[in-house]
């Protein structure tokens, strides 16, 4: 389930709704303990976010207070906004209360800060990872509900200082408020009526309350002048904050049409195999009237911009649909209808998936969902020789293991485990051992395998191979182990630096070594690298070649390289892009990134592999120039939040990269430049070209030179 649908659904299914006749109250929470008593004074506000399960009359609105201020005068400002909230590169959950991550901003309107205006003051969510800089994070869309202003409620003083307010909506001077389904809306209150005054206890405001984690978080509250006249932190961050916290609200509605169904739709991952597939929905719709019911479910699906659809079978909202098989290179587009008695047709979100092609003689395989692949790929592949840089697919961790029928495709396969293997790796022993077989003088398979976890394998076991094993064999690995030395070693932990040596004069280390001299040290650091632990495993060769050794523990092994006849293979029981020069004498010092040294740690590596075998027309001063021009598929696809975009030019041209929607509008200009023949990659962050991101959907690029124009397409699901 791609993690914007996970976000809607799941939302769906958390807000309460407890049905008294046709009357709906939607409510956060259900299955909470009230324990908080959050408050504010006059000028703050507070808002909390509703998606609505079907047409209906929104007819009064229930706050539960948990703090009157103690002399007369208070009161509460409500209205109701459509929802510019949440944001789909944002995780809400992640960044509640942390500042200043958790901080949107406010309008400076001459130095009154409030939730409207013209002059946007930018909150600390625009310097997050993945975070637009440029946009706006206000959550508020226009308003809904009065035409104008607010409606007050008045505030009394009483004994308990409790106490449950209802605004009658359908009463007011403003007439009943209608929403429409799956529209999102969010009730503001403002905090009113002692502006003048101060933060005594006596004006303080509170609702009943309780802590709730969920993404998105659904309360946000305003922090203005007079509660925090420095700002909520300190640091003069007034305005919108997502708290990890509800207020005890409840908005009675009133359904009167044909329910919402909420969808759970199984999203197929990229398949290398090209037989039939089964599509699993999980459909809710209970209807507050008792009038609807739901008679057909029918699954549709879109393939080369032809759109089909077969019946689903099933009952107690289960069904099941099945996809025909396809082949590869294909990219088929799905999605479920839900027709209910009425006439009423719902459609659940779109999803995609590939039948994997392999297109080039390199596969990448990044076992790992640490980091995003689309990134991964680029920092291990960017320092190697444009033979390899570019020219390689990508096997995602998500795909599942590597299989005989994938690796069979392939003359490289670097396979990077990272802070660890997300899929089983008992298997890759044997697919590989019959894979690396299978090379020839002429066209020899090449394995790198780098990671520090390849001990999983036997539960971090120290592990001897015999001589018969793929290890021993082909790695050229006798013994694994001991395992996980950098954390437990008296002088060092998992997040600190590990020092690790290169072979002095090896062909594919020694550049390592030359650069450390006699001032540096290099070391293994993938916390600060990377974001996981260090855990270095040791070895002891067999028939391998020992290129990193451990001054830490009298030069035991950290890595080798190995070959045979037709078959060539490198074992790395760290991680290349953790390796880092430090003055030994302080790690805190300036340190120099391996990645940038030499043309980075892995490069002599691939060329002792040499080159795959391409389809060229020559090469000249280590350039391939492909013998015609090409734009591939885009990598990942579906992808959140950034895709590369390779393509190759046979010749000098002027080339034009563009996006498109669905409609055909242009959304952005990734290239509009003079380039000479070979090949490139640009990527896309699902930003368009006014610096704001797009919504989740299809999008088309079209690359265009003087003799040559091609269009792919690229799912972005948030």
């Amino acid at each position: 389930m791609s993690q914007y649908l996970f976000k809607r659904l799941t939302f769906l299914s958390l807000l309460s709704i407890a049905v008294f006749a046709q009357e709906v109250t939607m409510s956060w929470m259900e299955g909470l303990t009230i324990n908080t008593n959050f408050g504010g004074w006059s000028g703050d506000y507070f808002s909390e976010y509703y998606i609505p399960p079907a047409d209906g009359q929104a007819n009064s609105i229930d706050f539960n207070m948990s703090d009157l201020p103690d002399v007369t005068g208070g009161s509460l400002s409500v209205a109701i906004y459509a929802a510019n909230y949440p944001w789909d590169e944002i995780n809400e959950e992640a960044i509640a209360d942390a500042a200043p991550a958790s901080w949107l901003g406010y309008y400076d309107n001459g130095g009154i800060f409030d939730i409207a205006g013209d002059n946007w003051i930018f909150g600390g969510i625009n310097y997050l990872d993945g975070a637009d800089s440029s946009f706006q994070y206000d959550p508020l869309g226009e308003p809904l509900w009065p035409e104008t202003g607010t409606i007050d409620i008045p505030l009394y003083p009483n004994a308990l200082d409790q106490d449950m307010l209802t605004l009658d909506l359908e009463n007011s001077e403003f007439g009943s408020f209608y929403f429409v389904r799956n529209e999102a809306f969010i009730v503001v209150v403002k905090l009113a009526g002692f502006e003048d005054q101060s933060v005594n206890t006596e004006y303080r405001m509170g609702f009943q309350s309780a802590p709730f984690h969920h993404d998105p978080q659904p309360c946000l509250k305003f922090y203005n002048t007079l509660s925090s006249p420095i700002g909520r932190t300190g640091i003069n961050d007034w305005g919108w904050h997502i708290r990890s916290y509800v207020w005890d609200w409840g908005v009675n509605v009133e359904f009167w049409g044909s329910p919402l169904p909420r969808f759970w739709v199984d999203q197929l991952q990229t398949t290398i195999s090209t037989d039939d597939r089964e599509v699993n929905a999980t459909i809710l719709a209970d209807d507050p009237s008792g009038n609807v019911s739901l008679v057909e479910v029918r699954l549709h699906y879109t393939i080369n911009d032809e759109t089909f659809d077969v019946p689903m079978s099933g009952d107690d909202d289960l069904y099941t649909g099945v996809l025909p098989g396809q082949a590869p290179g294909t990219e088929v587009l799905y999605w479920v209808s839900a027709e209910f008695s009425n006439g009423d047709i719902h459609l659940s979100d779109p999803y995609s998936y590939s039948v994997f092609e392999p297109t080039e003689p390199i596969l990448l395989f990044y076992d790992d969902e640490t980091l995003d692949v689309g990134m991964a790929a680029y920092y291990y592949t960017v320092t190697l020789a444009d033979t390899f840089f570019n020219n390689f697919d990508i096997w995602e961790a998500k795909l599942g293991p590597v299989s005989t029928e994938l690796v069979n495709h392939y003359e490289i396969i670097y396979h990077i485990m990272g802070g660890g293997p997300f899929n089983d790796a008992s298997s890759y022993s044997s697919v590989y051992a019959a894979w690396l077989a299978m090379g020839t003088a002429d066209t020899p398979h090449r394995l790198f395998i780098t990671g520090q976890d390849y001990g999983v394998i036997s539960d971090f076991a120290d592990t001897t191979f015999p001589a018969s094993a793929f290890e021993n064999m082909y790695l050229g690995v006798e013994t694994l182990g001991p395992q996980d030395v950098s954390g437990f070693s008296p002088w060092t932990s998992i997040f600190d630096p590990y020092a690790t040596n290169a072979v002095e004069n090896d062909p594919l280390t020694g550049f390592l070594w030359d650069y450390a001299g006699d001032s540096l040290q290099l070391y293994h650091n993938p916390f600060t690298e990377l974001g996981f632990g260090n855990w270095t495993d040791h070895l002891i060769p067999s028939t391998g070649t020992v290129c990193f050794t451990d001054p830490n523990y009298s030069h035991e092994a950290l890595a080798v390289y190995n070959q045979g006849s037709g078959w060539k293979t490198a074992f790395w029981a760290l991680d290349p892009l953790a390796l880092s020069f430090y003055d030994p004498a302080d790690t805190s010092s300036m340190y120099y990134w391996g990645l940038n040294v030499g043309g980075g740690p892995i490069a002599p590596t691939f060329d002792w592999f040499g080159p795959p075998h391409y389809n060229t027309v020559g090469i000249g001063e280590g350039v391939v120039v492909p013998a015609t021009s090409k734009l591939h598929a885009s990598h990942p696809n579906p992808f959140n939040p950034i895709t590369n975009i390779a393509y190759e030019l046979d010749g000098a041209a002027d080339v034009n990269i563009t996006v498109y929607n669905m409609l055909g509008r242009e959304v952005a200009i990734l290239v509009a430049d003079f380039q000479p023949a070979g090949t490139y990659t640009v990527q896309w962050r699902g930003i368009d070209r006014s610096g704001h991101s797009v919504s989740s959907g299809l999008y088309f690029y079209t690359m265009q030179t003087e003799g040559f124009s091609a269009t792919q397409k690229m799912m972005l699901l948030k």
